[in-house]
């Protein structure tokens, strides 16, 4: 058999699918395990959504949104409050060398609070995603 007859003939046995007397079988199993994933993945998701969320919630309400450095805090907090308040300034002292390194000097940050300092995160992230996906669409 030569070059040019093999070819045609391979495309010939491969055009169709065998038919087998079991495929409506196979078929409902497949169908069955899919949705059965389905719902266990379905679950899974709504299970850690509402865990998530129950945490977060959890954690809003007792967020302590008075981290001045007053005496009542001071006093009520003890040392925990104190140290985020350490932690807040030594982050920020941090962000302020590396934007002095990177040339920004002018721009000062100290006035910033932690809210804002975690939405201009946040933004800033949100920002990085989206350029990713705006690549990773291009190469596609």
């Amino acid at each position: 058999m030569s070059v040019d007859e093999f070819d045609p003939a391979i495309e010939r046995l491969f055009a169709r699918a065998p038919a087998f007397a079991d495929s409506a079988q196979f078929e409902a199993g497949v169908a069955a395990k899919l949705n059965k994933s389905s719902r266990f993945r379905t679950v899974a998701l709504s299970v850690a959504g509402l865990v998530g969320g129950l945490i977060a919630v959890r954690e809003v309400l007792n967020v302590d949104f008075n981290i001045g450095s007053s005496s009542a805090s001071a006093s009520a907090g003890g040392g925990a409050t104190q140290g985020l308040s350490m932690a807040g300034v030594d982050a920020a002292q941090a962000v302020q060398s590396l934007l002095d390194r990177l040339g920004l000097a002018g721009l000062d940050l100290g006035t910033m609070g932690g809210m804002q300092m975690f939405w201009a995160t946040a933004g800033v992230l949100v920002a990085l995603l989206a350029a990713g996906v705006v690549k990773l669409s291009q190469e596609i």
